[in-house]
């Protein structure tokens, strides 16, 4: 009986181990955005984190993400996806709005137009590329989101607060941290057991 109760505990330990692997950290992105005057501060920007390693270990799955379009403005601000994905872009406002953007990772042949919609209608694109997308609706100037397409599985964004946790099998990885306004940074990180922490300091 000590002995059954001893492996359960050596498994339970492994299993604990093994969903710790990967990298924990925090980026650094500025202060955030200065409020209109009378206004309540705006929540700080999130960051986009993914790791990019040994191609056998990146199985990309798409999938298909939603982006709203409500109170006049793009939900959420910041959307990562992997590559392949379609994001679905939702008119839950109670005006047209557009959606559009002049380039994908600063290729502007990548350019594109999905047209108007009225409430309660969507429009779709699927994302082959990995970029950064600035998205804009041209009917309302103000409105401004960032699509993030990573080439890659082990991605995530950061809290408000700019911490992250990213699970990732054991192996060497780039790692690179992305924020609205800054340069990316990457860093060369190898993974084993437990959690490494990573932090990123970005500039403009």
């Amino acid at each position: 009986m000590k002995g059954i109760r001893s492996i359960a505990v050596m498994m339970m330990l492994g299993m604990v181990a093994m969903a710790a692997t990967g990298i924990h950290g925090k980026v650094n992105g500025g202060p955030p955005p200065r409020a209109l005057p009378g206004a309540f501060p705006p929540p700080p920007p999130r960051s986009v984190v993914w790791a990019i390693g040994p191609s056998h270990l990146m199985p990309v799955a798409a999938k298909t993400y939603t982006m709203d379009q409500k109170w006049t403005a793009f939900q959420p601000h910041v959307l990562a996806v992997p590559v392949g994905s379609t994001v679905v872009f939702k008119n839950n406002d109670t005006v047209k709005h557009n959606v559009s953007w002049k380039s994908i990772g600063g290729n502007r042949a990548l350019a594109k137009n999905l047209g108007n919609a009225s409430p309660g209608q969507s429009l779709n694109f699927r994302f082959t590329h990995p970029g950064v997308i600035h998205l804009r609706c041209t009917l309302h100037p103000d409105m401004s989101a960032y699509i993030v397409v990573v080439p890659t599985a082990y991605f995530t964004t950061t809290k408000r607060s700019g911490n992250y946790n990213l699970k990732l099998p054991a192996g060497h990885y780039r790692v690179v941290a992305w924020h609205e306004g800054r340069h990316e940074q990457s860093r060369t990180v190898t993974v084993g057991e437990g959690s490494s922490t990573v932090n990123f300091n970005l500039s403009k």
